[in-house]
């Protein structure tokens, strides 16, 4: 049995510190076995952000695997940001911005999903390029087949049941069949600051919903369940929810998520 905490969209520029303090103690209280951040570390980059991000995930129990965010890239510095768009990231947060963990039970691909150039300048948009789906099915098909294998990225893979229009990360709809090929069972993500998940289920036949207000979720190695995670820490909340993560248990070859939602005071499980 493994127990995984993935937090989201961070956002150090616009936090509340009453919540970041909670989150510390809450995920020291429980200690998972591995902790995984999806990208928007910062609001914009800047440098007091990542020393601030940095200051907190020093905190948090290890180990820890993350992927940057579209707020990762400067919004400001447009030499860097198109030369150089993740030097800082690297820096303050990790030096791979795929990294992938890997332990008896579980296996985790990461992908960037993060652009510095988008049509119509919407930098906030994603992608993922052909060469990553095709290094991440070599790194799953890798992995040993008794794993329970998990992808991360910051964009969503599955669009929102409120939003069926909503963008995803450019070409989703192969990195998920190629995803379901090679056994996954999660993929994590974050970007909207709202919480859902739906399953992706066999081409042509759609997705099928899950409320988004689900407490409880359930994916496995035959039913691979998108997961989106609410934002963890910033105070940019959408949709009247509140600061929110995932805290997913691994064990038997089904991923059970439960939604941990900011009460004011603490955290506690949604529903």
């Amino acid at each position: 049995m493994r127990r995984i905490a993935h937090i989201s969209d961070l956002h150090f520029g616009r936090t509340d510190p009453a919540v970041v303090e909670g989150l510390v103690r809450d995920l020291d209280a429980d200690r998972p076995d591995l902790i995984v951040a999806s990208g928007d570390f910062t609001m914009a980059a800047r440098r007091v952000e990542y020393e601030a991000a940095r200051a907190f995930m020093a905190r948090l129990p290890k180990p820890w695997i993350a992927v940057p965010g579209n707020h990762d890239i400067s919004p400001f510095h447009l030499m860097q940001r198109f030369l150089r768009p993740f030097s800082r990231y690297r820096r303050y947060i990790a030096n791979d911005t795929e990294p992938t963990f890997q332990d008896g039970e579980i296996g985790v691909v990461c992908l960037n999903t993060v652009r510095s150039w988008a049509p119509e300048q919407d930098w906030s948009q994603g992608k993922i390029r052909r060469r990553q789906i095709a290094l991440a099915e070599a790194r799953l098909r890798a992995m040993p087949e008794h794993l329970f294998k998990i992808v991360v990225g910051h964009h969503p893979f599955m669009p929102p049941p409120w939003d069926e229009e909503a963008r995803l990360v450019g070409r989703a709809d192969r990195a998920l069949a190629t995803f379901r090929r090679c056994g996954v069972g999660l993929t994590l993500a974050g970007h909207l600051h709202r919480h859902y998940a739906r399953f992706a289920v066999a081409d042509g036949e759609g997705p099928e919903r899950v409320e988004v207000d689900a407490a409880r979720m359930e994916g496995s190695r035959d039913r691979l369940l998108a997961v989106q995670a609410g934002s963890a820490t910033s105070t940019r909340l959408r949709g009247n929810e509140p600061n929110a993560y995932n805290r997913i248990r691994i064990e038997d070859g089904r991923a059970t998520v439960t939604v941990r939602l900011w009460t004011g005071s603490g955290w506690a499980d949604a529903g």
